[in-house]
């Protein structure tokens, strides 16, 4: 038996006993954690919670894993109290999602409502990405002051349109949740920038100088011609002088609009170099301003465009957070690879199969 195991077994077991005593919160909990795993280093130390519904109580248990041994779980449950082994635990099959009136839709049903998942490998990324991320916060706790907090709050009921009490009210009730489950909404939301930075320190200026190509800047305006004909037609009258550029775009809009069809209407944009498609890249960013481009094939037609300014790359407050946010998404696969995922629901081994690819 490894040797630091039995003195960090006192020490764990005191802790779980001081956290029923003093009904500490999960959150608060967790930043009592870190002095025990710093007094015991070679033992990989969790705490998992949970919340008994009808009363709010919470019980932990502790893992305490010894590299190459295995894992000793310890709990500790107050006089009565229900022990966490005697209490309601349902298989995940029964797990019930949402009650309405006298129906009852089951998490597995709801998932097959939406089957798109298994082509839109980002949800499934986003659900793992969760986890991760709050292991990562259980081991590493950031927190946000008061002033943090009440400025994402103010920024989540400004993007609600929650400008009133009654309204926040209202929407609270509409989405069954309470006062304190939205601030812990909106906490957990906020502290996810923290993180980002806290992994991304002191990476930023070396991924620019290594990629700074990639954030060169086109201001462009741009068609989309859904015909390959028509779309050389018009590149060969605006190059001939024939047609402007800007008339085309009117053409294309009035035609969708007695076709009773949608047009692309974000004529104008600012794109990076690595926002481009492939096909489309080099010879825009090879352009002089006001050159035509195109038209150039892509999967939903073929694009015209007319650059307007090229500008090169900087490490300005725009590119810095896009910077931290790819290597931060990279981080992210990182652990996704190293973890293991096991999918509860539906498909499980089809899941499981998707969120590792």
């Amino acid at each position: 038996m490894n040797p630091s195991l039995q003195p960090a077994v006192h020490d764990v077991l005191n802790y779980l006993v001081t956290l029923q005593q003093e009904g500490v919160q999960p959150r608060e909990a967790r930043a009592r954690l870190q002095p025990l795993r710093g007094r015991h280093p070679s033992l990989a130390i969790d705490l998992l919670s949970e919340e008994e519904a009808f009363d709010q109580s919470i019980h932990y248990d502790a893992l305490l894993q010894c590299s190459g041994e295995g894992t000793v779980s310890l709990s500790y449950c107050p006089e009565r109290v229900v022990p966490w082994p005697l209490r309601g635990v349902h298989p995940w099959s029964e797990g019930d999602l949402v009650h309405v009136n006298a129906n009852v839709l089951r998490v597995d049903a709801a998932i097959a409502c939406v089957d798109f998942i298994w082509s839109e490998a980002s949800m499934i990324e986003r659900l793992v990405n969760m986890c991760l991320i709050q292991e990562e916060l259980d081991r590493n706790p950031l927190d946000l002051t008061d002033t943090e907090l009440q400025h994402a709050m103010d920024q989540f009921r400004s993007a609600k349109k929650l400008y009133k009490t009654e309204d926040t009210l209202a929407w609270l009730e509409r989405n069954g949740m309470t006062h304190e489950k939205l601030e812990t909404y909106v906490k957990d939301s906020a502290i996810v920038p923290k993180l980002r930075d806290r992994i991304t320190a002191g990476r930023v200026e070396e991924y620019f100088r290594q990629h700074a190509s990639d954030f060169e800047t086109a201001r462009i305006a741009r068609l989309d011609v859904a015909d390959g004909n028509k779309a050389r037609d018009f590149a060969k009258r605006i190059r001939a002088g024939e047609l402007s550029f800007f008339a085309v775009a009117e053409c294309l809009f009035f035609e969708a609009a007695e076709r009773n069809s949608s047009h692309k209407a974000d004529l104008f944009a600012t794109v990076e170099r690595r926002q481009v498609e492939p096909a489309l890249r080099e010879q825009l960013f090879a352009a002089a301003p006001g050159q035509l481009v195109g038209p150039v094939p892509f999967e939903r037609g073929h694009a015209l465009v007319r650059v307007m300014a090229i500008f090169p790359a900087q490490l300005n407050e725009r590119t810095q957070t896009a910077i931290k946010d790819i290597l931060f998404n990279e981080w992210l696969a990182e652990q996704r690879q190293a973890a293991h995922i096991e999918w509860c629901w539906g498909n499980a081994s089809k899941a499981s199969n998707t969120s590792r690819s």
